[in-house]
């Protein structure tokens, strides 16, 4: 009886489910923290001051008074970037920018939360298996009267290493072998003579508010190859957060600010917005806590037919706009669940092997396989009132030719909400049409800010 030797199967990885972890928890706020909270959000746009959006982050860093990211006093500095996945010269590199924001938003969002939530979990495993004995590297078949079946099976062996024992049984019934001679055949279609496999799966994962979270700069750089890059600088403390709950509870805040005009704190420009993202924590006149919030849009003209322009435009101000209210509803409200999955390790395989002829010399061959793997999802969630959201600036701006963008500058404030409450309530009297009065000098109203404030 002849023997043949035959090539060994691909390795097959397991993935693992994860388990998201709730928490929750607020800290109080002291008088002492109170009198803190003022000049640290700048929403006009932030110039890079070096070739790379990193040595920009660690430049404007420095002006809050650290020097690194993590925690410094109890404040917690994050820092993300995200590249922008078209060049300008796209004609949706519009689109493109906003989704690179969004992307980047939600990197800050995730370290955030594994700050104030996150568990690990680690797993490793390690397999070995020798075998040394005589006839370790032969696997016998039976002889059969099929002309040029050894030819046949070692081509198909050859060609089809990772295939299941049941679709090589097809392709040799193709190949002409009968159904009886496939009975006899040895099921296993592989000799490995010694394996070795570490495996290492580290989760990481939280589940929590991501209420609190306030960017403070942001800011649109272009590397040597013209790739833009987004970068955002943002901050959490015990302060951000208890503005955050206040305002989902729609409860007056004990904390208090200097009240800034928003008009002196929007860009100058129109081309300024593009590097201007996000939300940003301020006062209002009163001193009492204020979110402004930059919404963007991109659209493509059409080919000359204005109507079908001008609903582009509409779409793109709506989008603006619901983006803005999302930005707030995340900042007041959001919640997420992230879970993150990595497998590392390695696999050593000896196995033999046969050139196609029958009787030819079996080889031993090596296989070393690094294996990394990497599994990454996020979800948030987030609802609020719109109560209190009102629109202060909107602002458009041409890129090029037919790249157009657009935006919405949104505000919530206490005394939007209170003007809101007591005119569905059916209050109204001279002093609440003051207030509306005041409410629109304050339509143009902006914070100057410092660490201090959180």
């Amino acid at each position: 009886m002849k023997k043949i030797i035959l090539t060994i199967s691909s390795l097959f990885l397991l993935s693992s489910s994860i388990y998201a972890a709730n928490t929750q928890d607020v800290a109080v706020v002291s008088n002492q923290d109170v009198q803190e909270l003022n000049k640290i959000s700048d929403p006009k746009s932030v110039q890079s001051a070096s070739d790379t959006i990193e040595d920009w982050a660690y430049d404007a860093i420095k002006v809050f008074g650290v020097d690194e990211f993590g925690e410094q006093n109890g404040k917690f500095f994050f820092f993300t970037s995200q590249s922008v996945s078209l060049k300008p010269s796209d004609p949706q590199f519009g689109d493109a920018l906003v989704n690179a924001y969004d992307k980047a938003l939600m990197q800050l969002q995730n370290k955030y939360l594994m700050v104030r939530f996150g568990k690990t979990i680690v797993d490793k495993s390690k397999q070995f298996y020798s075998d040394r004995s005589t006839n370790a590297s032969t696997i016998e078949l039976p002889n059969p009267a099929v002309t040029g079946f050894y030819g046949k099976i070692l081509n198909i062996m050859d060609k089809n290493l990772d295939v299941t024992d049941k679709k090589l049984n097809e392709e040799l019934i193709k190949l002409g072998t009968s159904p009886q001679e496939l009975e006899k055949m040895t099921p296993v279609m592989k000799k490995t003579i010694f394996k070795d496999k570490f495996l290492k799966d580290t989760v990481r994962r939280a589940s929590g508010s991501i209420a609190g979270l306030f960017p403070i700069q942001t800011s649109l750089a272009i590397d040597k190859d013209g790739q833009y890059v987004v970068g955002i600088i943002a901050i959490a403390t015990q302060k951000t957060i208890q503005i955050a709950k206040d305002i989902s509870l729609q409860r007056q805040s004990i904390v208090k600010g200097k009240g800034k005009n928003v008009k002196d704190l929007l860009p100058a420009e129109s081309k300024d917005y593009m590097n201007t993202f996000g939300v940003r924590l301020s006062y209002d006149l009163d001193g009492t806590p204020m979110i402004i919030s930059y919404g963007i849009g991109a659209y493509v003209l059409d080919s000359g037919d204005s109507y079908i322009n001008d609903q582009l435009k509409i779409e793109a101000k709506e989008n603006a706009i619901s983006n803005a209210d999302a930005q707030i509803a995340e900042i007041v409200n959001g919640y997420m669940n992230i879970k993150e999955s990595r497998k590392n390790g390695e696999e050593i395989k000896k196995y033999v092997e046969r050139k196609m002829q029958p009787d030819s010399d079996s080889v031993e061959r090596t296989i070393k396989n690094i294996i990394k793997i990497t599994n990454n999802s996020a979800k948030s969630h987030a609802s609020m009132s719109l109560k209190g959201v009102s629109t202060v600036k909107t602002w458009r701006y041409t890129a090029q030719k037919d790249v157009k963008f657009v935006g919405a500058v949104r505000v919530w404030k206490y005394s939007s909400l209170h003007a809101i409450n007591n005119f569905n309530n059916g209050k109204y009297n001279s002093k609440a049409k003051k207030k509306q009065t005041y409410k629109k000098s304050l339509s143009v109203s902006k914070p100057v800010n410092d660490v201090s404030d959180f």
